[in-house]
């Protein structure tokens, strides 16, 4: 009997090691399946498949692709498809004007701030003793925050960083009642930001920097970038333009194609990305299209395309998130420029690339770091240059415009003034509307606006001074004016 137990002994260790090596090889297999279905992110930088085909796209196709966006007048178009980069066109890294894409940036960050209870969306104007001047009426007053997120306030008042399309079409104050109406209105997109800083006791931008550009690693945001801008012959309450880049939008279109989540963080509730994407109204003369919480929705079933959501800027601005496609659309223009790219050809753009996916991705698809442009140059010059010599305050006097749409952009000048200043050895232009541009030294007399990139001339007097100043964006604008007194600068010199 013991020798039989003595027997059995090595069997039975035989047969649990055997056991123990299965259950941990199914383990391992558990995990890399697993792993091999996590969404995937970006990490301080983007990554791209080697080819379109590991991602299940026609590098053929993607050329034709390729051609509609040569013909767009498109300055930038970025495509993610399932967190990566597929299709990279243009200057990715340049922080173009955002226009009313800033409203879904306000939107995610007033999600963030029901959710935490800081904002109610049932509260009034009248409630939260929001006004304007010239002042509300009792009536308007009754328009709730909700109402504002979906543009429907009935609050017809002039606002600031209008199109004159945006003017055109503004109904007559009171002839609707709040949540009546859709009408595309800056006064309820701007009021928002107002009452967001109200009830949260914390600025747009730097709360934007805080809770969504910093943990998503956004590689080209700065604060400098934004700013408040105000109109105060039309309204009190100020519109809040951003600068950003290509790549930076697509990691906010990813955080929205990922529900809110951005790796292991809930950055926006879930809840709200669904009620934001949702159309709560039709669009009149844009078929097939929705409004959701600062959103644009494809309303159309009969659209691949149906059940996407944009953020949409003037001048073709785009974040575009597919959700059933598991994409994310970037476009961009130069609109200091005049550029713009039409809706219907960035429409159709997104078609051909949807087109030229003809089979299934790989499971392990290879990926190499995003390449960029080389950075432009903001070193020492390499000619003798004192830039405290250029700490002056100009004003315009004259405006020459050669393209319709550009005072949108870049505002009355004449009469207005530009500072310039040193900030850590280099030039900082300050404009009236509160812009704020790093110079790039080409040579002593002529500089070039970073992102605006259009050349700025100073004419020197003697002592190798500046007395005059000109931008020129030609064959778009040109603005031109002359030093005032250095007396006149006070605190906006620095020591």
């Amino acid at each position: 009997m013991k020798k039989s137990q003595n027997r059995e002994t090595p069997l039975r260790r035989l047969y649990y090691i055997s056991l123990l090596i299965t259950l941990a090889f199914s383990i391992l297999v558990s995990c890399v399946v697993r792993t091999s279905k996590e969404a995937r992110f970006p990490g301080t930088t983007w990554g791209m498949y080697t080819t379109a085909e590991e991602a299940g796209w026609s590098s053929f196709k993607l050329s034709k692709a390729k051609e509609l966006y040569d013909e767009s007048d498109s300055d930038a178009f970025l495509v993610v498809y399932d967190g990566a980069v597929l299709v990279a066109w243009g200057d990715i890294s340049r922080r173009y004007m955002c226009h009313s894409v800033r409203k879904s940036f306000l939107s995610a960050l007033i999600g963030i701030h029901v959710n935490e209870g800081r904002i109610d969306l049932e509260k009034t104007l009248e409630e939260l003793n929001i006004d304007d001047e010239p002042p509300l009426t009792k009536d308007e007053k009754q328009a709730r925050i909700i109402d504002l997120l979906q543009s429907r306030s009935g609050v017809y008042h002039a606002a600031a960083y209008e199109t004159p399309k945006m003017k055109e079409q503004r109904p007559e104050r009171g002839s609707k009642k709040p949540g009546e109406f859709w009408y595309y209105n800056n006064w309820d997109f701007n009021t928002l930001c107002t009452i967001f800083e109200q009830e949260t006791r914390a600025g747009m931008f730097a709360e934007f920097k805080r809770r969504i550009a910093d943990p998503l690693r956004m590689e080209d945001f700065r604060l400098m970038d934004t700013y408040y801008h105000l109109e105060k012959q039309l309204s009190i309450l100020p519109a809040y333009p951003f600068r950003m880049s290509a790549r930076d939008m697509a990691r906010f279109g990813l955080l929205f194609l990922r529900n809110g989540r951005w790796k292991n963080l809930s950055i926006i509730p879930e809840k709200w990305v669904g009620a934001s994407r949702r159309a709560y109204s039709k669009v009149p003369q844009r078929e097939g299209e929705g409004y959701g919480y600062m959103w644009w929705v494809n309303v159309d079933e009969r659209d691949r395309k149906f059940g996407m959501y944009s953020a949409l800027g003037y001048g073709g601005h785009m974040i575009a998130v597919l959700p059933k496609e598991n994409m994310v659309f970037v476009n961009r223009s130069n609109t200091y420029l005049g550029e713009g790219t039409d809706r219907t050809r960035l429409l159709q753009l997104i078609d051909a690339i949807l087109e030229a996916k003809d089979s299934p991705p790989s499971p392990q698809p290879h990926l190499v770091p995003l390449q960029i442009q080389p950075d432009r140059p903001m070193a020492e010059p390499d000619f003798p240059i004192s830039f405290e010599d250029y700490e002056e305050s100009f004003r315009f006097d004259n405006e020459e415009i050669f393209a319709s749409t550009i005072p949108y952009v870049i505002g009355d000048m004449i009469g207005q003034r530009v500072r310039i200043e040193v900030d850590r050895r280099r030039l900082l232009m300050i404009d009236n509307l509160g812009q704020k541009f790093y110079l790039i030294p080409r040579s002593p007399t002529e500089f070039l606006v970073e992102d605006m990139e259009i050349p700025v001339l100073f004419e020197l007097d003697d002592r190798a001074r500046p007395i005059g100043i000109t931008l020129n964006a030609s064959p778009a604008w040109r603005i031109s004016g002359e030093r005032t007194s250095t007396s006149s600068l006070g605190s906006t010199r620095r020591n």
